[in-house]
């Protein structure tokens, strides 16, 4: 697993699946009149802990280490993601159904309004990060935005040095009849376009990278995994993945963020 695929939308999931825990030991429920208050643990409410705590955690790991497989685990004809949404969405339900078999004598307790709160956090994070893009963008510094790079693999770094220049007309010429004309050297590679703006991007099916030299395979990107296009690559675009650069020949139905 790689914690670099890591998102906005995994650490919003995270966070909330942490404050149900915390807010499990709190007042669930308490007494009308009086001190007595039971937490979400209490052996009285042990139905509630496994509805309202277990659940949502459980829903919460299975989604963030579905995401950081480099390729789907299948459990019973599922995914691990697509076992953790109905258990989040189904989570809020789960609590207030408890809530409402409140007995006579007892109200709902603080623990029980956060929990309700941060498991429609949760249910919401899983859901919405399907389809908002801004929280499939990496986790970390920079979250998301484009980066400034160095000079993109194969480019030609710019030197204060001008080019050399061609001799006079009538200089010294190789003698007729002497030794074979040298090759000419070839071209250096254009530089990059200095208008392009690296920007973070998904792909909607597994693509191949290649070397920008030689064309060997360099690497593969898979959907639902936001990567850094650095440069324009003739057609394509030079793409960074874990430090190592290759070229995008397929940049059709690619998604900015």
């Amino acid at each position: 697993m790689d914690i670099k695929k890591l998102t906005r939308g995994d650490a919003i999931v995270a966070a909330a699946a942490l404050l149900i825990f915390i807010f499990s030991f709190l007042a669930y429920m308490k007494a009308e009149v009086g001190d007595f208050s039971r937490n979400a643990w209490a052996s009285e409410l042990a139905p509630v802990v496994s509805a309202a705590v277990i659940t949502p955690i459980l829903a919460a790991v299975l989604y963030i280490v579905g995401g950081l497989q480099p390729h789907p685990q299948v459990l019973a004809g599922l995914t691990l993601r697509q076992w953790a949404m109905p258990l989040a969405v189904f989570t809020p339900v789960n609590v207030l159904w408890s809530l409402a078999a409140v007995p006579d004598g007892a109200e709902t307790g603080i623990g029980a309004i956060f929990i309700i709160l941060a498991s429609l956090i949760l249910a919401g994070a899983v859901v919405a990060t399907e389809y908002v893009p801004a929280l499939k963008a990496p986790l970390g510094l920079g979250g998301g935005a484009p980066r400034q790079q160095g000079a993109p693999y194969g480019g030609q770094p710019a030197y204060g040095g001008a080019a050399p220049q061609p001799g006079p007309y009538g200089g010294d010429q190789p003698a007729y009849g002497g030794g074979a004309p040298q090759a000419a050297p070839a071209p250096a590679p254009a530089a990059a376009d200095p208008s392009f703006q690296p920007y973070w991007f998904s792909v909607p099916d597994q693509r191949q990278l290649v070397d920008a030299q030689t064309n060997a395979p360099a690497g593969s990107l898979n959907p639902g995994v936001w990567y850094l296009a650095v440069a324009q690559h003739g057609q394509g675009l030079l793409v960074e993945v874990d430090g190592v650069r290759g070229v995008l020949w397929n940049v059709s139905g690619i998604q900015k963020s």
